[in-house]
């Protein structure tokens, strides 16, 4: 009966239910030991109401500092190229071109003299105003630089008391979702166990049937040996039939099985249908014989024309006669249905008159008064 279930089991929806317990004990640990950490999380786990809102200003905060960053980087690069530009400013060097001439022996007049000297601190006034301009640019890159180094500061104070606020709790959403996949954990925990107790029943069953059947086979094989003496009158009996149809006899074996006792007649011959059927009718007639001698026959031992389909006409009215002769010897009645047409013309012995067997009442179709019981054979 297990064996069966299983195999149903195995081929529609209720393979699951009967996987092996081992496996589901396996899965039922590894189910409980996820339902305590969920469990110790849902326990340990803080609800911040603002969670939304706080994580999107966090998020707003790193991209405020990355621009700061970048603006940071192009005002220091800025710096760079004007303190370069400062460092190649130079003082007009109209001295160098006044002892050019004299070298040349020109000797400039007042005027021209006058006239460099005022071109001389024009251009001193226009690179002490171009350094000027200069110096008031860095200072300004660097204000600017100074100021978002402390906008920094701050976004990063404010971004990092968010960040110990998220991470110490979280959003309603995430808790319910911890609490819904801790009461799926729950209930298939529930499952597993309920697959697990019908699994270790099932086994358990099966054990016991088992042990249940390894007995029964040895009470076969213990009763088997206590009936020696019926068996082997029963094996010469069956011999002693086949031998009288065929010329080689027949044999019965009888032995112990899973299944119970097993029986199996063989006569040596040509296999075919008729065999078979004379094969059946040595068994049925050693167990009316048998059957008879101890008191457990019913007293008859009725056979259909069906049996001898097949069977040779000599070899039927052979069997005929052994079972007239049988029945006789033993105190049994032996009935045959058979149509007229069927009955064998030869193959009795010249001492036996099957005419003597046949019954008085016939069965025919000729009339409307024939029939069985009022019943009629189209």
């Amino acid at each position: 009966m297990t064996g069966e279930l299983r195999k149903a089991a195995k081929g529609g929806d209720l393979g699951r239910l009967f996987e092996k317990a081992a496996d589901l004990r396996t899965r039922l640990t590894v189910a409980e030991a996820r339902s305590e950490r969920l469990k110790q999380q849902i326990r340990s786990f803080r609800v911040v109401p603002e969670y939304t809102a706080l994580e999107r200003e966090a998020s707003e905060l790193t991209q405020k500092l990355g621009v700061l960053n970048d603006e940071n980087t192009i005002d220091r690069e800025l710096v760079l190229e004007l303190r370069r530009a400062l460092d190649t400013e130079a003082e007009p060097a109209m001295a160098d071109l006044e002892a050019l001439y004299k070298e040349a022996g020109v000797i400039l007049p007042t005027a021209v003299t006058r006239r460099y000297a005022e071109v001389e601190v024009f251009h001193r006034t226009i690179v002490a105003n171009r350094r000027s301009h200069l110096s008031g640019e860095i200072e300004a890159a660097e204000a600017r630089i100074a100021d978002r180094e402390a906008a920094k500061t701050r976004y990063d104070q404010r971004r990092a008391e968010i960040m110990a606020i998220l991470n110490a709790g979280g959003a309603l959403e995430s808790f319910n979702r911890l609490a819904e996949e801790a009461a799926r954990v729950d209930a298939e925990i529930g499952t597993l166990k309920l697959r697990l107790e019908a699994a270790e029943t099932l086994e358990t069953t099966k054990a016991d049937l088992n042990v249940k059947r390894a007995q029964i086979a040895k009470a076969l094989k213990d009763d088997i040996h206590d009936r020696g003496e019926i068996i082997r009158e029963a094996i010469l009996t069956f011999e002693s039939l086949s031998e009288a149809l065929y010329e080689r006899a027949g044999s019965l074996t009888i032995a112990d099985s899973n299944n119970g006792p097993l029986f199996e007649v063989n006569i040596e011959s040509k296999r075919s249908k008729g065999i078979s059927n004379v094969q059946i009718f040595c068994f049925d007639m050693m167990l009316a014989i048998l059957g008879k001698k101890r008191g457990r026959s019913p007293g008859f031992l009725v056979h259909d024309s069906h049996l001898f389909d097949g069977v040779d006409e000599r070899q039927t009215a052979r069997a005929i006669q052994l079972g007239a002769q049988s029945s006789k010897e033993h105190g049994f009645q032996y009935l045959v249905t058979m149509n007229s047409d069927a009955l064998p013309k030869e193959g009795f012995d010249k001492s036996f008159r099957i005419e003597d067997y046949i019954l008085p009442v016939r069965l025919t179709d000729a009339t409307e008064t024939g029939g069985l019981f009022g019943l009629r054979f189209e």
